[in-house]
């Protein structure tokens, strides 16, 4: 597809995009909540710190994450038995809550861990709605590119929270402005929401609703009038649940562990790469270059984070062209390899000038920028049975919040100031890197412009990874 026919594609198939833009704007607001533990913009400085205990500090700032983790499973329960939209509208109902009080209550620490709470559970439910949405919504053109898409406004979203915390004008206080750009964010979600999520054909059919189906595809579709293309579609959705039908729910049976564990490992390479303790080793490198003070520390942060955004934003539209398992493999080795050196080079000698190791640790942002952070998402929209869809996302998300408050409890209080430290936590981080990246290299399928149902076939094979689609039965790949 040249790049004409791909705008006018893309042109053509915007009610696809604007059906899931309600959640893309949720996560672009609770991203910047997510900063919080991937950064340390100074929060000894923040007035709710004030004469509050590090453990206070530090489950305040996890709560995030662990409200994701209750929200990912409220959106499991919820995305069987309502629409998209009737979600939709109690994830917005927590982010105007959750940014209303960090509005209304910035220096008080009770008021701070319930907005985080808040933001934490609807980032939990709109990443599952958007994933599972987006993969039966999307062509299998741009599925890739409009699914990365959702993990960029997330990375934006962290750019916006780690340079706005350490911001503190006359008459507001950070998390006020967190508030307030939040707030923005939601009448459009709102509209979104009320005007074009469109639902799910595949959801429709499960319940017998197939002339809705067709009406709701037509609209997604753009097109006036039943096509050929819509009704093969749709044939091929009424045989990916009937092949579905005949499994069970578990998420260990029939197929499903194989995608399950390749995407968890994604997901384990995605926070090797970007957590609070590289985070903080690549922040205070810069900041050495930059000559230490409050404005370059916030300079720091919004230079390393802006080349993950940027990167990624040229990277995720080769999502669809060079293809899931290039990106994916490409940035996870490319990654791995500059950890593990730079983790020797620490451990060995204490003359690495901070304007080397600089530049170095930028184009290791740029090799993470690749697709270690978007790919696993793309590939959780398309890879599992639409019986285990749902929990499965869960499981992979509950795994990869818990990561980050692991990383981020054990590493809090550390003193980020000797060569030795650097050194081991870059070589902890990069080593599983490399492992994960042979593992991928050896199971990981190509499943770049295939249907939902073809992807999740080539990630039920056990041996014979393709870079094409295949039209096998189902059930002669399950165990």
């Amino acid at each position: 597809m040249g790049c004409t026919e791909w705008v006018e594609s893309n042109q053509k198939n915007k009610p696809q995009s604007n059906a899931i833009g309600t959640g893309v704007l949720t996560l672009l607001a609770t991203g910047m909540y997510h900063a919080g533990t991937l950064y340390d913009p100074g929060y000894n400085n923040h007035d709710w710190t004030y004469n509050r205990s590090d453990s206070a500090i530090l489950v305040t700032l996890l709560l995030f994450h662990i409200a994701a983790i209750l929200g990912s499973i409220t959106g499991w329960f919820l995305i069987e038995r309502y629409t998209k939209k009737q979600i939709n509208f109690v994830i917005i109902s927590l982010v105007v809550i959750g940014c209303t009080v960090s509005i209304a209550l910035p220096d008080n620490l009770i008021g701070v861990a319930f907005a985080r709470a808040l933001m934490g559970i609807a980032h939990g439910m709109a990443y599952l709605v958007v994933l599972i949405h987006g993969g039966e919504i999307l062509i299998k053109e741009l599925r890739g590119v409009i699914m990365a898409a959702v993990n960029f406004c997330i990375i934006s979203g962290v750019l916006i929270g780690g340079a706005m915390n350490t911001v503190e004008l006359e008459s507001l206080r950070p998390y006020q402005v967190l508030g307030i750009i939040g707030l923005v964010y939601m009448p459009i979600a709102f509209f979104l929401n009320l005007i074009v999520c469109y639902e799910s054909p595949v959801f429709l059919m499960k319940r017998n609703l197939d002339s809705d189906a067709i009406r709701s595809m037509m609209k997604l579709r753009n097109e006036s009038s039943e096509t050929w293309e819509i009704r093969n579609e749709m044939t091929e959705f009424k045989t990916m649940l009937s092949e579905d039908a005949s499994t069970t729910r578990s998420i260990f049976q029939e197929g499903n562990l194989r995608p399950l564990v390749l995407i968890a490992l994604g997901k384990i390479a995605s926070v090797l790469s970007f957590n609070y303790a590289v985070n903080t080793i690549k922040v205070n490198v810069i900041e050495e270059v930059l000559d230490i003070d409050e404005t370059n520390a916030r300079l720091s942060i919004v230079i390393v984070t802006s080349i993950r955004m940027i990167v990624g934003m040229c990277a995720m539209f080769l999502a669809d062209v060079l293809g899931r398992r290039a990106l994916q493999l490409v940035s996870t080795v490319s990654t791995g390899v500059i950890l593990v050196a730079m983790g020797i080079a620490y451990i060995a000698t204490d003359s690495i000038t901070p304007d080397i190791g600089m530049a170095i640790f930028l184009a290791c942002e740029v090799g993470a920028s690749l697709g270690l952070t978007f790919i696993p998402d793309v590939l959780c929209s398309e890879a599992f049975n639409t019986k285990k869809k749902a929990l499965s996302i869960v499981a992979v998300q509950v795994l990869e919040n818990v990561l980050h408050c692991a990383v981020f409890a054990v590493v809090y209080k550390w003193d980020f100031t000797v060569y030795d430290r650097y050194g081991g936590t870059l070589l902890v981080a990069g080593l599983p890197l490399l492992v994960i990246g042979y593992m991928l290299y050896r199971k990981l399928p190509e499943t770049s412009k295939m249907s939902i149902r073809q992807a999740r076939i080539e990630f039920y094979k056990r041996e014979g990874i393709v870079f094409g689609g295949s039209k096998n039965s189902v059930e002669v790949l399950f165990d």
